[in-house]
């Protein structure tokens, strides 16, 4: 008898370290995986720990890639979680909090050959409005709240010199997912992104940093040839 129960023990104990250490990899995987799809470039994860008996899960250096342009689009410094375990490996994770601490988002835009502005936020939103209209095949997820605190926004442009900095206030959101019952994710990024660009103009690229910045307080292609002409 005893040495059944050692056995079902150290049973239980391979399956505990499996889940710990080989599931925290696959979910990583998975993740990486769906957020590339989703967003249309590559996503890196720098750690992911997930406490399955409590349903904690922490997320350490969450990166956006650029498509054309250096560096990344997008960087979170920290991502806390409080989510349904059992829903992980289920068609639909179900997760109660998500709390996203350390948000650096990196604004390039620059002037081609032929006058026309050119960003590396552009190509994102053709990718979630492409994914809008024709759905997607990732797994169902729905984060019944979602906060985001330490916004930091960078403007950079190397033809117009600029390298400017914004902070924004804390944001949050309730019931956001991909399901029938949440707000559309895509289109919380966008209206985010929107929000955030609409603050660079005007906050960083308008005002208080003189010629330079005035070049491109309303960006497009007809104001940057009449600049340049002067």
């Amino acid at each position: 008898m005893k040495k059944l129960i050692s056995i079902l023990i150290f049973l239980i104990l391979i399956i505990y370290i499996l889940v710990e250490f080989v599931g925290d990899s696959i979910v990583k995987g998975s993740l990486e995986s769906n957020l590339s799809n989703s967003l249309g470039r590559e996503i890196k994860i720098d750690d992911l720990s997930i406490k399955y008996l409590s349903g904690k899960a922490e997320i350490e250096n969450l990166q956006v890639m650029n498509k054309e342009f250096p560096g990344k689009l997008l960087k979170i410094n920290n991502a806390f979680a409080k989510l349904n375990t059992s829903s992980i490996f289920s068609d639909k994770i179900e997760i109660d909090q998500i709390t996203l601490d350390g948000l650096d988002l990196n604004y390039y835009f620059n002037v081609n050959k032929s006058l026309k502005v050119k960003d590396n936020v552009k190509s994102l939103k053709d990718t979630l409005n492409k994914e809008s209209s024709s759905g997607s095949s990732t797994k169902e997820f729905i984060i019944k709240k979602l906060d985001v605190k330490n916004i930091k926004i960078s403007a950079n442009s190397d033809e117009l010199n600029i390298n400017q900095q914004i902070s924004l206030k804390d944001m949050s959101f309730e019931n956001v997912g991909n399901t029938k019952d949440s707000k559309d994710y895509k289109t919380v990024l966008k209206d985010t992104f929107d929000k955030a660009f609409k603050s660079i103009k005007n906050k960083v690229l308008s005002g208080n940093a003189g010629n330079t910045l005035d070049k491109i307080k309303n960006i497009d292609e007809e104001k940057i040839k009449e600049k340049i002409k002067k």
